[in-house]
């Protein structure tokens, strides 16, 4: 992480001081040594930064095992993890939300799932308050920098309004306004595909790329872009809304009242209904569709290989627009991608392709379905960790 030239001596400090922290947040438990190679800092002035962040109660410091070298050991940069923040995920079917440590770490977790009838904006606002106040209730003595929401639908970049989530119902939402003021803390709104594909990047099976497409589905399927290591949002922040690209012109009516959109081919309740199941129940009935079909149930074998083939139409519209170096899968996408990756490969092999097919590679998110939840966090850690002198003071 370079530090920037041509700038004054206190905006050279800010930056090293920022770089410290993003890198103990991001990379764990790091030592003097490591920070001061990596910044090309002489070890006096790693030590001044590093003792300023401990005066500021962000990171604490311990001796580093010798092992077996001489000399002094270097002391080991901790970042302290009762500084939490508290993400959530909004889901079409339930709401998670999650207790997050500096550094990263998980310390709490919990799901709710919504009840019917229950999506309009001020049930969901009242029900993420209460479990954000539940998750912080059970953790006394933490400091909460701020609060991070994930949801599935367009959020305005200047002021986190929900601008469209079809699958929710919501049109022109103030939903960040309205959280912020039932908690009285700050909460930052973003899209849970955005987010998935900046947890990846930072956390998961994107780690070290730079063009990246995180492509999650559950009941509708949301896409989060990196493009040359920087976010796809669009003028506006709406950027990456795969589930409503046109796939089948013959196809069904979408809720957004287009025509055979992706996400009408492709989900969980798509599945569970060519599958004869009832929709709802999320990735365990997807499993178990899938469990169905390799056991040979003709209905649930069908149904795997209709939605395989439709990810891998779909998989390979988004190469040819966004030419990736990996694909990251998550939700549904994942589990009919492990399910039946020949079938999926096939079908993005039907057609024709811009960049060579072996040069893109496709994993499953390495965070699971926590990727946008831990996107969250991450936007909830981004101004701390953009400027760590205005931490608050107060829990």
């Amino acid at each position: 992480m370079p530090t920037p030239t041509g700038v004054g001596t206190e905006e050279l400090r800010r930056a090293n001081l920022r770089a410290i922290l993003q890198t103990v947040h991001t990379h764990g438990p790091t030592t003097r040594a490591v920070l001061t190679k990596q910044l090309g800092l002489n070890r006096s002035t790693i030590g001044a930064l590093t003792g300023e962040l401990q005066s500021l109660a962000l990171v604490s410091e311990e001796a580093a095992a010798v092992g077996g070298r001489s000399g002094r050991p270097s002391h080991l940069v901790v970042p302290r993890e009762d500084n939490v923040v508290v993400a959530a995920d909004v889901g079409v079917d339930r709401i998670a939300v999650a207790l997050v440590g500096l550094g990263g770490e998980v310390l709490d977790r919990r799901t709710r799932g919504h009840q019917r009838g229950e999506h309009d904006v001020a049930h969901v606002v009242d029900a993420v308050a209460q479990m954000v106040e539940d998750v912080l209730g059970a953790a006394p003595g933490v400091r909460c920098l701020g609060i991070g929401v994930a949801v599935p639908g367009a959020v305005r970049a200047s002021d986190g309004v929900v601008r469209f989530a079809p699958n929710l119902g919501w049109v022109d939402e103030p939903f960040t306004d309205l959280l912020a003021q039932r908690l009285g803390r700050p909460v930052v709104t973003g899209n849970d595909a955005n987010l998935g594909v900046l947890a990846e990047h930072l956390r998961g099976a994107a780690v070290g790329y730079s063009d990246v497409a995180y492509l999650n589905a559950s009941v509708g399927i949301g896409g989060g872009f990196l493009l040359g290591g920087r976010p796809l949002g669009g003028a506006s922040g709406y950027a990456g809304e795969v589930g409503h690209m046109p796939v089948d012109s013959s196809g069904p009516v979408c809720r957004c009242g287009a025509v055979g959109c992706w996400e009408t081919k492709v989900g969980e309740n798509v599945l569970l209904r060519h599958a004869g199941r009832l929709a709802g129940g999320g990735p365990p009935a997807v499993a178990e569709v899938i469990s169905a079909a390799k056991a040979g149930e003709a209905r649930a074998e069908a149904a795997v290989i209709d939605v395989a083939e439709w990810c891998g139409v779909g998989i390979r519209a988004i190469v040819n627009l966004f030419n990736p170096e990996i694909v990251v899968l998550g939700g549904t996408l994942a589990q009919v991608w492990r399910a039946a990756e020949d079938r999926v490969d096939a079908a993005i092999d039907s057609g024709p392709m811009v960049s060579p097919r072996d040069d893109v590679v496709i994993r499953s998110a390495g965070l699971g379905g926590d990727s946008p939840l831990i996107g969250a966090a991450e936007l909830a850690f981004a101004p701390v960790l953009e400027h760590p002198q205005a931490v608050p003071q107060a829990g």
